[in-house]
């Protein structure tokens, strides 16, 4: 085992379990139970989903590709392998969903009322449960195609038509594939415009606020920011992760698939970027609050 390989190993397992215990958190945290009295904040419910569709990331890519590079390769099947690969496609489109959905809520929360916000302010916090809900069928029915190229593993194959993904494999057709492929990828387009539209105009609003107030406050840093400014803020640097962690992942996807490449360094690097975001926004959102409500308080 060269140095490289261990060292890869290791930032396996951290990102796994760094992961997972990360949206445990929020699952207890935000999660809706019976022992609440009243019904959940809409960015409770958001954030809920999140760390459901970020637990299936890492349980359908994250914890497989981990086996694999410990030499633990499990053995899928055809129908293992449609399932899992089903599973990743549908919760790496609704983690992109709930974040565009968590940031254009936001940024309808801290508009001003003037300027004819009144009415989608009051229905956003009305349709949140019904967004959330609707993130899901969307997901759930735009990959279907997903099952029907994925299989198992060829041993013996000569078709240049057939890509090894580690795990499994898909072939190539010339006239199915384009089709799908461009309505997935005019889908994140249009959640990744609508998550940094929403991202560029609170920016926009949190520096008109600052430059309103930094004549009133005084120079001490007591109460500098308001729980507004400061869930704004968190708010924002999850969609920029989210925003940068994709590009790049896709970028490299592209480029897979392009050049058809199968090199393993591509493939780990791929697979690592993609379940950075489920690993990392858990702790964004621990690290600056740290006092999130527990279920029952």
């Amino acid at each position: 085992m060269t140095p490289g390989d261990f060292i890869l190993k290791l930032l396996f397992l951290a990102q796994t379990g760094v992961g997972v215990v990360g949206n445990t958190f929020l699952l207890s945290a935000y999660a809706p139970t019976s022992c609440t009295g009243h019904a959940p904040r809409p960015t409770h419910l958001i954030l809920t989903h999140a760390a459901v569709a970020n637990f299936l990331v890492l349980l359908s890519k994250g914890i497989p590709h981990m086996m694999v590079i410990w030499g633990m390769t499990p053995i899928l099947g055809n129908t293992g392998c449609k399932l899992v690969y089903y599973i990743h496609r549908v919760a790496r489109g609704l983690s992109l969903c709930t974040t565009c959905l968590l940031s254009n809520f936001q940024a309808i929360t801290i508009s001003p009322r003037a300027g004819g916000w009144v009415g989608p302010k009051d229905r956003s916090w009305k349709k949140i449960s019904f967004s959330c809900v609707l993130c899901w069928i969307f997901n759930l029915l735009i990959n279907t195609f997903i099952p029907i190229h994925i299989e198992g593993l060829q041993q013996n194959h000569n078709s240049t038509k057939v890509r090894d993904y580690g795990l499994c494999s898909s072939r190539n057709s010339q006239t199915s594939t384009p089709k799908y492929t461009f309505l997935m990828t005019l889908a994140d387009v249009v959640f990744l415009g609508l998550m940094a539209w929403a991202s560029a105009y609170m920016a926009l609003l949190l520096y008109r606020h600052q430059q309103r107030v930094k004549h009133i406050h005084s120079s001490s840093n007591t109460h500098r920011f308001s729980p507004e400014t400061k869930a704004t803020q968190t708010i924002l640097l999850i969609a920029s992760n989210f925003i940068l962690f994709y590009l790049i992942s896709s970028f490299l996807t592209i480029y897979n698939t392009v050049f058809f490449k199968s090199r393993p360094w591509l493939q780990h690097m791929t697979t690592f970027l993609a379940a950075c975001y489920p690993t990392v926004s858990p702790l964004i959102l621990m690290l600056r609050d740290p006092r999130a409500p527990n279920c029952c308080s």
